[in-house]
């Protein structure tokens, strides 16, 4: 399931003004969603949270997601007793997939949204209020008429040979750029998602270098010979756990790096040996100074002396390169021993301007190896240490993927005709899918599935005599392998008890040849 944020836009006019603000507009009062999922359209099934004279109040949700705000836990205002669960700060999201469920079962589903309610409003205060869930429907079990914010639903199995849709492109770093985050992208409708679509995750950013943080991005799709920025988003949408409304069947999880830091991972001897302690951390040495540079260095050391320190004039062998932007650095050598040159026990400090400021931003120790009796290896010429560290994604960075469709694989279709299957076989009386009987008299829906099929097939029924019972056809979408009969035959009657020989002849694939039995 998933839907989209119209209602955390939403103002009440009954409440008055924010803030008392005119000039602000009418409250916001939204507060949650509520997911709700039902064997009966009306809902009474899970209408049951009570009150203290034993009356329903309440339905109880499957999931529920809310704002994290000081609004959580039972509404004090109440009716009779029963108090609506108002939430627990767990943040919203706009998707949900339901894992329990059972194929071949139909479910009515609600997606609705609540807002805060006031306890401080009147005399008894508010309590908090929900959206409808509307579904109507016949006696036969038709479908008249289902809301915005429901869904009927049965799940099934794919069909044989069935390929799922995918992502193609890499999700963990950026196309181009500085930012070291990731990117999710979940399939949420299969049915939806486009052959050979390209999809750009473009990021925006405010504030300049080192110091800007990440504000936007936007998801730009090229397909079919055209271009178009599907939607832009603002930085409420980037963080782990926050996912964006779905477009094209898909939703996207940003997760950026907010924290600049050393990856120590990927932070150590790119080349050479060196048994020296060299780590790396902020340097903190003058706080007015001192900046966590979002960039990645190489410190590369030579025979011969290649620069002199800017400070303390000390004579290196070594040269840093600030590997993000391709450019020479100053570096500082805390000469520890007052030997005048780089030497163990002394710490190599990397310095980067803003304008003419200098900052200090990394210190790199160069300390005796650890453990006892160890010699110190010391770098030769060649060797080049390499830092990296975590960066928040800048304006200009990207990813880019491609979604592959769904499909039927014939090939794979093949090996799985031997799945085909009967459920329930024998079907005695009754399945447990069938919908409730609202006739005062009569029998109600009866019905047999046959699962694992191809996409296009056609079934026969047959007597153990030879004669032709019904014959079925499919020709749906990939995503669903299932082909429902009610028991009726060709010419209107109810088919009788017995065994049965079914046929399923798929054009392309094969054929498979199975039997099931009635008893009623």
């Amino acid at each position: 399931m998933y839907w989209d944020a119209v209602a955390e836009e939403s103002r009440d006019p009954f409440l008055g003004f924010e803030d008392n603000d005119p000039t602000k507009g009418f409250k916001k009062d939204f507060e949650g969603y509520l997911i709700y999922r039902s064997r009966e359209p009306e809902f009474n099934d899970i209408k049951i949270i009570t009150d203290s004279k034993g009356e329903p109040k309440y339905w109880k949700p499957i999931a529920q997601f809310d704002l994290k705000n000081d609004i959580e836990g039972p509404d004090p205002v109440g009716i009779n007793g029963a108090h609506f669960w108002r939430g627990s700060n767990t943040g919203l999201q706009h998707s949900y997939i339901d894992e329990d469920v059972d194929n071949g079962v139909q479910y009515y589903y609600a997606v609705v949204s609540y807002d805060q309610g006031d306890p401080e409003f009147g005399t008894t205060g508010l309590t908090p209020s929900e959206s409808t869930k509307i579904i109507s429907e016949d006696f036969s079990g038709v479908i008249k008429f289902i809301d915005i914010n429901c869904a009927v639903v049965t799940p099934n199995a794919p069909a044989a040979g069935y390929q799922p849709p995918q992502v193609e492109g890499e999700l963990d770093r950026v196309a181009d750029g500085i930012g070291t985050g990731n990117i999710n992208v979940s399939l949420l409708n299969p049915e939806e998602i486009k052959e050979g679509a390209s999809y750009k995750v473009l990021f925006e950013s405010e504030g300049d270098f080192p110091n800007y943080t990440t504000t936007s991005y936007r998801l730009i799709r090229s397909y079919d010979s055209s271009t178009d920025t599907l939607s832009v988003e603002d930085t409420t949408s980037i963080g782990t756990g926050r996912f964006s409304p779905p477009v094209d069947g898909l939703t996207l999880e940003v997760v950026n790096e907010t924290d600049i830091h050393v990856i120590d991972s990927l932070t150590g001897w790119l080349v050479g040996n060196s048994n020296l302690t060299i780590n790396v951390s902020p340097d903190a040495s003058a706080p007015a100074r001192n900046v966590k540079w979002p960039s990645n260095y190489e410190i590369k050391f030579y025979e011969d002396q290649q620069a002199t320190t800017p400070f303390f004039n000390i004579p290196v062998n070594f040269l840093v390169t600030n590997t993000t932007t391709g450019e020479v650095v100053d570096a500082e050598v805390f000469d520890n021993d007052a030997s005048k040159d780089l030497s163990l026990g002394d710490e190599i400090v990397i310095i980067e301007y803003v304008d003419t400021q200098f900052r200090l931003t990394w210190r790199v120790t160069y300390y005796q190896p650890g453990g006892i009796g160890f010699q110190p290896q010391h770098p030769v010429p060649g060797d080049v240490f390499q830092i990296v560290t975590s960066k928040p994604f800048s304006s200009g960075d990207y990813f880019e993927f491609v979604t592959k469709a769904s499909k039927v694989d014939n090939e794979e279709a093949k090996t799985d005709l031997d799945k085909i299957s009967v459920v329930p076989n024998p079907y005695i009386g009754a399945a447990s899918w069938e919908r409730r009987n609202l006739n005062q008299t009569g029998r109600g829906e009866r019905r047999i599935d046959f699962i694992n099929l191809p996409a296009d097939c056609t079934i026969r029924i047959y007597t153990v005599a030879g004669q032709l019972v019904k014959s079925l056809y499919k020709d749906n979408s990939p995503t669903d392998g299932t082909l429902s009969w009610n028991l009726v035959t060709e010419d209107g009657m109810d088919a009788s008890y017995g065994l049965y020989i079914y046929h399923v002849d798929a054009p392309g694939i094969g054929t498979h040849i199975g039997r099931f039995a009635i008893i009623k």
